[in-house]
């Protein structure tokens, strides 16, 4: 059985880390609710002019819409389970809306649903690449790597010399 990377051991304390920060939002009495964040959240995604027709322009504003929520996370409380379930749904939607601004910015092309109007061709030659996300010591980083098309059946048909 594969572990992704880890030995399969619980390491305890971390655990316990990790099992008070989830909680946190139910000890705390003054704060926002998840009902006062996650409509701010969608204002940042939704917009197409953020989120589906991409300028670098946008994409940093609405990236640094996502940095002002980013620390209201930490101020979230739940009077409840069902309410700390929301909690949970809300940082994880400031952290998916990070990634995404942060990988749309990276990609410098249109493909598929990626449309960049300061790039509107697909480059095959420089993007034929997945965009990885990865955590370093608290901080996002964001690496490329080449897609394995020697497991495709199909490959793109272009100047990168794959078929």
């Amino acid at each position: 059985m594969k572990t992704w990377g880890t030995s399969g051991r619980v390491v305890y304390d971390q655990a316990g880390e990790l099992k008070m920060r989830v909680y946190a939002p139910l000890d705390r009495k003054n704060g926002i609710t998840p009902w006062e964040l996650i409509p701010r959240i969608q204002d940042v995604i939704a917009p197409v002019d953020y989120s589906i027709i991409k300028t670098k322009d946008r994409m940093k504003a609405a990236l640094d819409e996502v940095s002002v929520l980013g620390p209201e996370v930490d101020r979230l409380k739940a009077r409840d389970y069902h309410e700390l379930a929301r909690c949970i749904d809300a940082e994880s939607m400031v952290l998916c809306a990070e990634m995404f601004y942060r990988a749309s910015l990276m990609r410098t092309e249109s493909r598929g649903f990626h449309l960049r109007e300061d790039y509107p061709a697909m480059d095959n030659e420089n993007w034929l690449k997945w965009i990885n996300v990865k955590n370093i010591e608290g901080k996002m980083e964001l690496y490329t790597e080449d897609k394995p098309f020697d497991g495709y059946p199909y490959r793109p048909a272009s100047n990168t010399g794959v078929r």
